[in-house]
Order: structure tokens, then sequence, then C-alpha cells
């Protein structure tokens, strides 16, 4: 008798969660028949035989399942009537929450539910975090969805946070979300799917993992993760890498052998995800992200989220499309479920790595050439006191609400900017060679630039050149702008001055996007007494604010083919940035630019080197010849500590 339904104190309840993806970015549609016989078939009669397992499916994937193999469908649901097997929600689409619109995260949920409840009747009380990708905020979506527990990986925040005990992934936990609720945690765990995947694949024995269990199940364990990720590795091989494991033979075999094995073991007990929380006890509640990691992911540094906003095809031109259709919805009062459906799909995170050609044409991604810059002549007024020194080759502007000094020398980057509402104090502009007594920071740290890092070429292009400037008028507020010829194609920047708020922007002339990172808008904080505090959405209804306590960079790279390590989401277009009492807000529009900012702060000696930036383009092994640059365009305005 399998032993699952009552958990036993002198035993360790395992469980799997088999995440079964239709819309994997690698795998056609006509390979879909091959993938539910090969792969979803044998994991229903592990279950039908006995053993407990967690299936966490899209509603995509169960739909696309139900038109090849309806009959598939009909098992599983009488497999979950029978309590053989479990349920685990993802939504409509696995999309990764932390990039995406409260609004779109709430309707993948809800859509993922009807669905689940009209096709095999059951909405499910434990979701998988798509990707296992996660904020703060994003709690608060799967809260307001209903959702008892979450499953989330524990590898990363566990090393993240220096306060958490070991002791806590032996059972379930409870996470706080951006709000101050909380939620229960079903801990996934990445080194130990990666040895279930080694042994399945046969590089590990039988004896080799059971041994690697009584290594890591230490005395209290109440629970562990045998397995948590894709169920179209075994016996199939979606051609993701070259790397892949090969296939040996009757992999499900020996994944049913294993599992029959483990089942007669007295140490250990198969249980259900939602079994697992008959015996939940309260433990203090876990904050899972601080500043550094605002986002945790899973698996490796060098599967974060860039690689789902910056790389592939042409994920910035994706996401970019995505915002416009959200506009379009969110001022539709007649949208239907379909239209948000539509939207979900169309941000599914397989669309942004390993994408098919077939797949990407089908999408008809088509950038239109955006008007050019269209500026009248020039008029001097009174209220504007513009300056020229010709030997520093600085232009001054002086309104009664800023004071901005331009460099002539370095593209027009920005020397100093400053505010009315902070006394003009300036808050940002450029920390000169120096600055930093380090050998290592003997470098000018400029405000407002281009920074491109080609990996074909080994070079690197930016935009801090001699340039003659020019003066201008639009909707009559004065422009500065000037133009110069990169490697890249030219390009134009330009300023536009409106009351307290300071528009910047670049204009590319050839939108082809390199094989690059292409990093602008960079932005140095002037106060280098202490560390910077930033505040942004990352997927959810509310701003989450975090105060940056050590080093980080997420633009440093992973490895040679890795080129950045995180960036945020800011997923209504808009980051606060500062330290101690002043800062500045920097807003664009997602729907001419999905770029996404990215964050630095090094203690030097006793100052501190505070930066924020925006990407266009990062490298992975996702990122592919082609893709789209956009043009980008921000606003900036003083604001206060929160």
């Amino acid at each position: 008798m399998v032993k699952h339904k009552m958990l036993q104190v002198q035993t360790v309840a395992i469980y799997t969660v088999f995440h079964l993806n239709l819309a994997f970015s690698s795998i056609e549609q006509e390979h879909h028949a091959e993938v539910i016989r090969k792969c979803y078939w044998p994991l229903l009669q592990i279950a039908k035989e006995g053993i407990p397992i967690g299936i966490e499916l899209t509603a995509y994937t169960l739909e696309a399942i139900n038109v090849i193999a309806p009959e598939w469908v009909v098992e599983f649901r009488r497999l979950l009537s029978l309590g053989k097997c479990e349920l685990i929600a993802s939504g409509d689409s696995q999309i990764i929450g932390p990039l995406v619109p409260a609004a779109v995260n709430h309707a993948n949920l809800r859509l993922g539910q009807q669905s689940y409840k009209e096709r095999v009747g059951i909405t499910p009380s434990i979701a998988y975090v798509n990707e296992q990708a996660v904020s703060a905020g994003l709690l608060d979506i799967y809260i307001d969805a209903g959702f008892e527990a979450v499953v989330v990986e524990w590898d990363n925040p566990f090393s993240h946070n220096p306060d958490w005990k070991p002791e806590y992934f032996e059972q379930p936990q409870r996470l706080i979300s951006a709000s101050g609720r909380s939620i229960k945690v079903i801990w996934n765990h990445a080194i130990a799917f990666q040895k279930f995947q080694r042994y399945v694949h046969g590089e590990l024995t039988e004896e080799d993992y059971l041994n690697y269990l009584l290594k890591v199940l230490k005395p209290g364990t109440v629970a562990f993760p045998v397995y948590g990720s894709d169920a179209e590795v075994f016996d199939f091989r979606p051609g993701r890498y070259q790397t892949e494991a090969g296939q040996v033979s009757n992999e499900w075999i020996r994944i049913k052998q294993l599992f029959n094995r483990i089942n007669h073991m007295t140490e250990y007990s198969w249980s259900t995800p939602s079994e697992l929380l008959l015996n939940f006890k309260d433990n203090p509640t876990l904050r899972l992200t601080n500043a550094q990691h605002p986002v945790s992911v899973k698996k490796q540094t060098k599967y974060n989220i860039c690689r789902w906003g910056l790389s592939g095809r042409n994920d910035l031109l994706l996401n970019t499309e995505c915002y416009k259709h959200f506009r379009m919805l969110k001022s539709n009062s007649l949208a239907s479920d379909s239209d948000w459906r539509n939207l979900c799909r169309l941000w599914a995170s397989d669309l942004r790595t390993h994408l098919t050609q077939s797949r990407y044409d089908k999408l008809k991604l088509e950038a239109k050439v955006p008007q050019p810059l269209r500026f009248a002549p020039f008029k001097p007024l009174d209220s504007i006191n513009i300056l020229y020194d010709e030997a520093r080759r600085r232009l001054q502007i002086q309104t009664s609400k800023i004071q901005l000094s331009l460099n002539g020398n370095r593209g027009l980057a920005i020397d100093s900017l400053a505010f009315a509402s902070h006394s003009f104090k300036p808050v940002v502009g450029t920390l000169s060679h120096g600055h930093f007594d380090h050998i290592s920071y003997g470098a000018d740290f400029y405000t407002n630039h281009l920074l491109l890092e080609r990996f074909r070429e080994r070079d690197r292009i930016a935009d801090l050149n001699r340039v003659v400037y020019q003066l201008a008028e639009q909707d009559g507020c004065l422009v500065i702008y000037c133009s110069q010829f990169l490697k890249i194609g030219e390009i134009i920047k330009w300023y536009r001055l409106d009351g307290e708020k300071l528009y910047t922007g670049i204009q590319f002339q050839n939108l082809q996007r390199p094989e690059a990172s292409v990093r602008l808008g960079f932005i140095t904080l002037l106060d280098c007494a202490d560390r910077a505090w930033y505040q942004t959405c990352l997927g959810s209804d509310q701003d989450e604010f975090f105060q940056i306590t050590a080093d980080m960079d997420q633009g440093e790279a992973v490895s040679s083919i890795v080129s950045s390590n995180s960036a945020l989401g800011a997923t209504n277009g808009k980051i606060s940035f500062g330290s101690q009492s002043t800062g500045i807000i920097v807003e664009w529009n997602p729907e001419d630019c999905a770029a996404l900012p990215m964050l630095s702060s090094k203690k030097i000696n006793n100052q501190y080197l505070n930066r924020l930036w925006f990407s266009l383009a990062e490298a992975d092994e996702t990122l592919k010849s082609g893709g789209n640059l956009l043009n980008l365009t921000l606003s900036i305005t003083p604001t206060m500590r929160p």
C-alpha cells in the first residue's frame, strides 16, 4: 500500500511537481503528440500505479493536450478525483510575473483557474510560480487570487538571505508579501531536481541517487522535493542545447523503478504537495527578497530575468508590443476574457528564449520606423539663462525650476542636474576622474550616455565624444540636441526642459539590434556618503521600496556569454532612485520601449558609487542575431525618500 495518506513522524514526506509545458520554446507544434505519448502518458501511469504525483501545467497546455489526446485529459481528471495525483496551478500561460503588469498577472491566474475548473473540475489551491521568478509583490497577486500556497525554489533565496536558517528548508514555511500579508510556501530545490535528472539520464546509478538522499536529508527533515521541473526532458529532448544529455533507453521506467523502491523504504513516505500542509506549523514569516536580489529566480545566475526581457530573438520588441496591447485592453471596457487570454499567451515566456524560427515568424513582429525628431527654431526667452563655457565646452542652462550643465566634450553627458525642490543642490551628474581614491575606480562616472559592448567584435562603443550642440524649441520648451556617428550608425541625443521635468532620449538611425549589451540613460548619484535606495513595481499593484545594504551590480557579466545577472521589471514604467533624503523619479513608456532598468552600488573606501541605467539588449545563450533597437525617452523629476 502506498504510504501517502497520513504523514508519519518518523518518515520524510517526499513529493514531486512535474512541470508540463507544450508551449516549450524549442518544441514545434507538430511534436506535441510525440511529447504527450512519450512524456505525459507515462507520468499518469506512475500515478495510476500508486505513486502520488504533483502535476503543474498551464491552461494552454491542458487545452493543447485536449485537442490531440482528449483521453489523456479524461484520465487525468479521473486520477485527480481519486486523489492519485494533484493539479498544481500555473495560470493560463507561463508568464514571468515580475516582468508583467499587475493586471495581466491577475488575469493570467483568474483565466487559468477558470480553465482548470472547466476541464478537470478542480480549482487548485497551490500554484507553481512560473519559472520560479518571484518578487514580494507577486506574492500579493497569488494571495488575491485565493491560493493557499506557492511552490518556490529554495536555493536562491537561501543564498541571498544570510539570516535564513538551513532548517527552514525542512518543511513548508510562510513568505511575507510586499503588502505585509503572508502565504505558505512549498519548497522546490534546484540541486535536487538536477540530481534527479542526472539519475534518470543515466549519469547516476540508483544507489548513487539514494545515497544523495541520505546525505541531504538532515535529522528533523519533515518534507523533501524529489523533483520540481520539466517532464519533457525524459524520453524526449526539447533540443534547446547541444549539451543536452544523451537519451538512455526507457527513462520513465528508470523513474518508476526508483519511485517504487523508495515507496518500499521505511525512511520515506510519498506525499502530494497539499498533504504537506495538513500538519503545517507556523514559523517566523520569511522575507523572500532584498534590495540586492529583488527578484528571485531558479537555478544558477545565468537564468535571470534578462533572458525573458532583453535577449532571445527579439524580446525588446515583443515585450513592447505586449505593453501596447495591454494599454488597449485597459482602455476597452468591453475587452473579453478571450482578449486577455490572447495577451497572456503573447506574454508567454517561451516566446522569448529558445524559440524556433518558424514559431517566431508566426508572431509577425515588425518594428515601426519612428518619426524623425522635429524641432522648431530656437527662440530666446528671458526666463531661461543659457551660458556656454568655450574653454571647458560646458553648456549651462538655468530656469526657475532646473539647473543643468552638459559636457560638450562627452556627447552632452550631464555634469550636474539640480531642481528647485532640492534647493538647487545637484542630485545627479558626473563624478570626475580621481573622485574615488582607488585605482580600480580611476575613471569618470558620467550621467546620460550610451554604452555598447559588442561580443563578436570584442569592442566597446560609447557616445562620449566631442559634439556640437544645437538649440531648438518644442511645445514652448527649450530643446538641446546633438548628433554623432558611431560604429552602429548615427544617433541623436536630446533634452527638453519642461517646468521641473527634464526629458531626454536617444534616437537610433539604425534600428537593427547589434549582438551586444546596449545600455543607456546612465544616472550617477552625486551624493556618495551613503548607499542608494530605490522603489519600483515588480509585477504587483504597488511599489516595492528597497534600501541597498551591500555591494551589487546587476550589469556585471555572469560569464563570457551571459552579459548581466539581473534587472528590474519596473512594470509601471517608473523607478525612484536616490540616497539619503533626496532622489529622482525616472519614467518612460514601455509601449514605446520596454527597456529594463539596472542598478549598481559599490563601496569604495568610505564612499559609495550608486548608479542606475537602462538596457535594450543583453546576451545569454538565447540571444539570436537580428532583432530591433527601439528609441528610449526618459523623464526625470525630483523626489524625496518615501
